[in-house]
């Protein structure tokens, strides 16, 4: 993770042996957790209530799902959603490198690397953009297959990706 004053730069290594899309290139909002994805969870107040979060997903493909939460999966349409309020926009500019072949089952593939920046102005429920040195957000990050995935930041049995209790803490130093 990097800053500057006008984004957040995140890259996420993810090894896989059978990297899968399989979404139409100009999908919007897929449910790239039905598959192969990144996720990346910002609860930018940093006090871990599960209140005001956003949530980007980047997939192999280069596919973007972006919402914004007002509580824990809330809100929420019925099983096909929406969820959240996915009518938001992180603005993100991604790049993904897949190390291997996408949607080929038949080699053994080494993963997928995923580079996000996004900007500060896009997440307004942040109580400041952008965060003064010394700020602490909780984040959490995974890597998702199939609906299920590993974290940053465990969550050893306490709620769902979503329970912002068990993100990280990232703290934004300014070195002098």
């Amino acid at each position: 993770m990097f800053w500057d004053r006008t984004h957040l730069y995140l890259g996420i290594t993810a090894r896989d042996r059978d990297v899968r899309g399989g979404f139409p290139a100009d999908a919007i909002d897929p449910h790239l957790w039905e598959r192969d994805t990144t996720e990346i969870m910002i609860d930018p107040d940093g006090d871990g209530d599960g209140r005001d979060y956003y949530e980007i997903q980047i997939g192999p493909q280069n596919l973007v799902f972006d919402s914004m939460f007002d509580a824990p999966n809330r809100p929420r349409g019925g099983p096909a959603g929406p969820f959240g309020h996915q009518s938001w926009s992180s603005g993100v500019e991604s790049a993904v490198l897949v190390q291997g072949t996408l949607d080929d089952p038949s080699d053994v593939d080494a993963g997928y690397v995923v580079e996000a920046r996004i900007p500060f102005e896009s997440l307004a429920r942040a109580r400041e953009r952008p965060p003064a040195c010394g700020a602490t957000w909780r984040v959490n990050l995974y890597v998702m297959e199939d609906n299920a995935g590993v974290s940053f930041s465990p969550l050893r049995g306490e709620g769902n990706f979503h329970h912002a209790p068990r993100f990280g803490r990232f703290v934004f130093r300014c070195d002098p």
